[in-house]
């Protein structure tokens, strides 16, 4: 078919231009310098809309992906981008720079829907190659937009706005090619327990009964989704991976909501700012880091959760130190670490998760963890940055990521400790039982030989002895 053959093709040029973007490394010295929202603003309230806003549009979402048909999904995360761009180059008050930050939460939270658009575009023979393009064109956009952008700023002086008008031509030419993306043949629910495609034979009897209600629909997926989480956390190894899987994923939230603020406040020097190069150089490690990981998946398996205790002590490290050294390229490496530690801890996690499961509901634990971590971000934001309550600066932020770290490590040995409690106490009542057993038999056989030797009759002193 036609429309199929040319369906991939579509989608990996639409996520390429859809994340070239060479203007996203420098938002907010543009903010600052360009714009001139003062660094109070920009931190406390403008970033803090994203973080409010990405939650509950990704989990409307991962509702209506399948009823709608992905493509729809995937137009608005396109035009949520253009609007996105738009706003930086025109908007000029902190209320539009508010939208802007609901308009890029509605571009990131629908990537959930070409990734499930894929499941049905293609065979699932070829469903690991493609997404495999797909991850390779995320990372080709990205890292070659990052570079880019301190290449033309540096050397071909191009100011901040032009590289947004470069990043706005980009998601536009994204937003055509997504409405070129063809129809699918058929739909699947995200929440669906079955993560086999079906055969041809058997598509008719997946598409979508127009008869039924939207609403009927939303209830029956709720209803699923319910019967769903019992299934997937009911094991002990899904529940321990996806913990670090939370806390992985909360920690990247946070620390890339306010890691360009910190570099902002610790430069001296604007000639010598690469935040093009970093955020380049680390999407590449990052992405290397994970492809070795998946490259020997015997060594993963071997891996025990401790491994992610100590690894994320070390993230705690990478966020401390920038506060105490105050140097901005100490940041730069310090933020590197972090991004690479954290892609390691969220590659082994869902590695874990997805052969600790015993029936074909990991992309629904995904979307679960992913739910858990944003809520956990919203509410660090919340008390943490907003305005209305503590308005942390970058600095102080830093110190309470530190913390979150440390804490869920210290909650992960506790619980451990607790485990190890509860087995040493259940093994040691059957040895108690059993040592009651042997004294219980030998008294028996006492008594027998007493009895036999006074003619059955036990004298007082015996009697209180045997008692």
């Amino acid at each position: 078919m036609v429309l199929s053959r040319l369906a991939v093709p579509i989608l990996l040029f639409y996520v390429f231009f859809r994340d070239f973007r060479p203007s996203e490394p420098f938002l907010t010295p543009f903010l600052n310098e360009s714009k001139n929202f003062t660094k109070h603003e920009i931190n406390n309230m403008i970033y803090p809309v994203w973080s409010y806003s990405q939650l509950p549009i990704f989990i409307l979402v991962l509702v209506t992906t399948d009823i709608v048909r992905y493509r729809p999904m995937i137009w608005l995360g396109a035009m949520g981008y253009v609007s996105t761009w738009l706003l930086l180059v025109y908007g000029k008050t902190v209320q539009q720079m508010q939208l802007m930050q609901v308009t890029y939460a509605i571009g990131t939270a629908c990537e959930v829907a070409y990734k499930s658009y894929v499941f049905v575009a293609v065979t699932k023979e070829r469903y690991s190659t493609v997404s495999f393009y797909l991850a390779g064109a995320t990372l080709l956009g990205r890292s070659m937009s990052s570079f880019a952008s301190q290449i033309l700023h540096d050397h071909a002086e191009i100011s901040f706005l032009q590289l947004h008008y470069i990043s706005l031509a980009s998601v536009s030419l994204a937003l055509l090619l997504a409405l070129l993306i063809p129809a699918p043949q058929f739909s699947i629910g995200l929440n669906d327990c079955s993560a086999v495609q079906p055969s041809a034979s058997d598509q008719d009897k997946l598409i979508v009964d127009e008869n039924i209600s939207h609403v009927q629909k939303v209830k029956e997926g709720l209803q699923r989704g319910k019967t769903n989480i019992f299934l997937s956390y009911k094991s002990v190894q899904t529940r321990r991976w996806a913990y670090w899987a939370i806390v992985s994923s909360a920690l990247y939230f946070m620390v890339g909501n306010s890691s360009q603020s910190l570099w902002k406040d610790l430069e001296h020097d604007k000639k010598k700012r690469y935040n093009g190069y970093v955020v380049g150089v680390t999407g590449l490690l990052s992405s290397f880091s994970s492809w070795v990981l998946t490259r020997y998946s015997h060594s993963v398996e071997r891996t025990k959760a401790t491994v992610l205790a100590l690894l994320t002590l070390a993230i705690a490290l990478t966020t401390l130190l920038p506060t105490i050294i105050q140097n901005l390229y100490l940041a730069y490496v310090c933020d590197a670490i972090f991004n690479i530690i954290t892609s390691c801890c969220m590659t082994i996690s869902l590695f874990k998760i997805a052969h600790s499961l015993t029936t074909n509901l990991y992309g629904f634990v995904v979307g679960v963890n992913a739910c858990i971590a944003g809520t956990l971000d919203l509410l660090v934001t919340f008390i943490v940055i907003d305005e209305r309550v503590l308005s942390f600066n970058p600095r102080q932020q830093y110190w309470v990521y530190t913390g979150f770290a440390v804490l869920c490590v210290l909650l992960y040995f506790v619980y451990k400790c607790v485990v190890l409690a509860r087995r040493d106490s259940a093994t040691e009542a059957p040895r108690s039982r059993a040592v009651s057993f042997a004294e219980n038999e030998a008294a028996d056989i006492r008594r027998k030989e007493l009895g036999g030797f006074v003619g059955g009759n036990l004298s007082d002193d015996d009697k209180i002895l045997d008692a």
